[in-house]
């Protein structure tokens, strides 16, 4: 038995597979055609470096990032590094051969080699994945069939967000309209078509209507539970209105909740002013305290426009002082289509000043947006990198909860959201529509029938199209990006254009915010490591 054999004998061993070796090894395709593959079919397998990787250097480590791969971060060590950066379409046993100068007997070769494969860092062609899947003892994974549902339950809400596309009023989802959601998602269930239900209860202000959310919770989960299906809900609220009881019927029942927090005092009051024209901070500040102190911890929801970009810094740093976690938006202009970043009108208001037509944000107007933003994830980074110097866990978590408008770097996606699919909308007088922000739109709206799966009708009810990448287009097929971000929030392209083929109008500040949320990722990852290190 040679080196090599021997080498990769023992890591079938390490990852529990066994088999025997014969003087003549099998070709790669009766490898791949086997169940379990043969470590002569896998040394002759030709690889090379994945071709959009992003690689950086934090506190002194290597990391390498693919994200075409569910968690596709990885920190590299010297040997990782160098397999890594020698895998130019050669066969993996003599690539390993070529660089294990004097420690070609060392058995962690093989373990970086099962590292960069897993991840994707190093590939080989389509036709030898069983064989590679075979050697890894790697099985496809299954992720949960979930449908979300976005339900908004009123119009109605005690602000008056300047850039809000609801058209404020007192309508509401009454009884029989919640009545045949219920059974809209019961039928769902009953017939298989998902195995969790995620409703996000929303408005308007849904704490105006509390005891309808709970009266609809109750129901839904009973209607889900008959047939064996999660039920999980949150509610989104702009944290102002507290009802008695509620921080106690969150946590008993385990529903989220997502707090929509734009600025910090002066700020907070010109993006989220009241219906009567005043300031909402003092309210907001009061509301969260309530929460917090009847053991709900909010998630807060930052957008981000014109009226407080330059506020987002400050903002931050006192999100991560607070131990919150959160997400930042950009305004997205769904009533009228163009306006980038424009929030001094909201839904039924003519434009102050005419705005350009569409297009990428660029130039001055990008770099706007930027240079707070990059100061914004300066202040995460730090904040990061100072509990892994003092060696505690990262709070508030980063990778796990820290969201940028709708780009997912860590799972890969070919849309940016599920509408037409396993995501839908339902409001007053049980409107039905792909998306939330549709819902408002006359011509994008159906009647929700109660006697049929709500999956189904999801699927059904296409106004915009299959709202799939039809055409597709040469700058987001060669982008690295392309899979966290999938061409950004569909249904603005629709508006602006007819279609979403195109790059989406915040393309530029994507490209600038990934990088940022992978490296600090990867800090994040370092600090784990230490960790896991000191205590073994």
């Amino acid at each position: 038995m040679g080196l090599l054999q021997r080498l990769l004998q023992r890591l079938l061993v390490e990852l529990g597979l066994s088999l025997e070796l014969e003087a003549q090894g099998p070709s790669v395709a009766d490898a791949a055609a086997r169940p379990m593959a043969r470590p002569e079919a896998v040394a002759l397998l030709p690889v090379w470096r994945g071709d959009r990787l992003l690689q950086g250097i934090v506190r002194g480590q290597r990391f390498v990032h693919n994200p075409a791969v569910t968690d596709g971060l990885v920190l590299l060590s010297p040997r990782a590094g160098a397999l890594l950066d020698a895998s130019d379409g050669a066969p993996l046993g003599q690539t390993l051969e070529r660089i294990s100068i004097g420690a070609a007997s060392d058995p962690r070769w093989l373990g970086e080699a099962r590292l960069l494969l897993r991840g994707g860092m190093i590939q080989h062609s389509r036709r030898e994945q069983l064989t590679v899947d075979a050697w890894l003892g790697r099985r496809p994974a299954v992720a949960e069939r979930t449908f979300d549902l976005w339900l908004h339950v009123t119009n109605d809400c005690n602000l008056d967000c300047p850039y809000c596309y609801i058209d404020k009023s007192k309508a509401r989802m009454d009884d029989g309209a919640m009545a045949r959601a219920a059974r809209a998602i019961e039928a769902a269930a009953a017939a298989g078509h998902c195995e969790r239900v995620h409703v996000r209860y929303a408005g308007g202000e849904p704490m105006l209507r509390f005891a309808e959310v709970q009266r609809f919770h109750a129901d839904a989960v009973a209607a889900c539970d008959r047939h064996g299906v999660r039920y999980t809900a949150a509610i989104l609220t702009n944290g102002t209105v507290v009802p008695d009881g509620a921080p106690a019927w969150l946590r008993a029942h385990g529903v989220g909740l997502s707090v929509s927090i734009d600025g910090l005092g002066a700020a907070q009051d010109v993006m989220r002013p009241t219906r009567a024209g005043r300031g909402s901070w003092r309210h907001l500040a009061r509301g969260l305290e309530a929460w917090r102190r009847g053991g709900v911890e909010p998630y807060v929801l930052v957008t981000l426009g014109d009226g407080n970009i330059d506020e987002a810094p400050a903002l931050v740093r006192w999100l991560l002082a607070e131990g919150l976690a959160f997400r930042l938006s950009l305004v997205r202009d769904l009533e009228l289509g163009r306006g980038d970043m424009d929030d001094r009108h909201g839904a039924q208001r003519p434009r102050q000043a005419p705005l350009p037509a569409g297009g990428i944000l660029q130039g001055d107007a990008l770099q706007r947006v930027l240079r707070p933003l990059m100061t914004a994830y300066d202040a995460i980074e730090a904040h990061v990198g100072a509990q892994v110097d003092a060696g505690v866990a990262v709070a508030p978590e980063f990778r796990a909860k820290h969201r940028f408008c709708d780009l997912s770097p860590f799972r890969p996606i070919g849309k940016a959201c599920g509408a037409g699919s396993n995501y839908a909308a339902i409001g007053p007088a049980a409107a039905f529509s792909a998306c939330q922000a549709a819902l408002h739109h006359g011509d994008e709206v159906a009647t929700l029938a109660g006697d049929r799966s709500i999956v189904e009708q999801a699927r059904a009810h296409r106004p915009f199209g299959a709202f799939t990448r039809a055409e597709g287009n040469d700058d987001c097929r060669s982008c690295r990006h392309q899979l966290s971000c999938a061409g950004g929030c569909p249904l603005l392209l629709h508006r602006r254009d007819g279609h979403i083929d195109g790059r989406s109008p915040f393309c530029e500040v994507f490209r600038a915010v990934l990088p940022r949320i992978v490296r600090i990722a990867a800090l994040e990852l370092v600090g784990q490591r230490r960790r896991a290190t000191a205590t073994t």
